[in-house]
């Protein structure tokens, strides 16, 4: 009983506290954080004089260096089902109306966004939006979908496309840096060096996927970071076999 009365008590000064206070999320953490971090916690753990003390220093460039990391301009599930990218003021800009909730939690989390923004979808007869437009859309503006293709604007001035059948992918090789291809027997039809094409099939090879636009020149292609690096580890070699890494439909 009185343990049942105490767990109560804790949670509810738990959802107290957490009405107010803002979001403690600290975002991704660089990895010379990690590592003099966990040299510190090596000497801290294993000396046993005053040699503890040189732990300190290691300790304190850890914590200096926590945030020295870049974070992704755009990220990517592996089911190719899911695009997000930060549009500014703590907003975080989804392609789908009903995102993963597990998927894009962790994803505030990393880019210590708040709020969602969902995509905004016309009818293509209603003339309201048409995709040509993605030119004209100004920086930091969310998904916005028509005849098949949802395109957004990343901060940096870069479009992005989310196509969900390939026939549709030329309708944004034209204006797009990045196009997401939610089809597994796709390819790279835009044959330009300038767009990055990601198919269903390479993400479900290699994992969710980090792009990076190069915010010093608007001629330099995006490179991106898969979550799976090849060869594969043995935990990994089941990914081969899917139906979508085979390029099947």
């Amino acid at each position: 009983y009185l343990m049942g009365k105490g767990l109560t008590v804790m949670i509810a000064i738990s959802g107290w506290i957490s009405e107010r206070s803002p979001v403690d999320g600290v975002g991704l953490i660089s990895q010379q954080s990690v590592l003099l971090v966990t040299i510190a916690l090596v000497i801290a753990t294993m000396a046993t004089t005053w040699l503890r003390l040189a732990a300190l220093p290691f300790a304190l460039a850890g914590l200096l260096t926590v945030s020295d990391t870049r974070t992704p301009d755009v990220l990517i599930s592996e089911d190719a089902r899911l695009v997000a990218l930060p549009i500014g003021g703590g907003e975080l800009a989804v392609s789908r109306e009903r995102p993963n909730e597990f998927t894009v939690d962790n994803w505030k989390r990393a880019l210590t966004s708040e709020t969602i923004v969902v995509p905004e979808v016309f009818d293509k007869s209603d003339g309201q939006f048409d995709v040509a437009d993605a030119v004209e859309l100004p920086p930091g503006s969310p998904f916005y979908c028509s005849s098949g293709v949802c395109v957004a604007r990343h901060m940096s001035g870069a479009i992005i496309a989310y196509v969900e059948d390939r026939k549709d992918t030329w309708k944004a090789c034209g204006f797009a840096e990045l196009i997401v291809i939610n089809d597994a027997t796709a390819y790279d039809a835009c044959h330009n060096p300038l767009v990055l094409v990601i198919t269903k099939r390479q993400l479900a090879r290699k994992g969710s996927a980090a792009v990076f636009f190069d915010r010093q020149s608007a001629t330099t292609p995006a490179t991106i970071s898969f979550a799976v690096n090849s060869p594969y580890r043995p935990w990994h070699t089941q990914r081969k076999y899917s139906r979508e890494a085979r390029g099947l439909a």
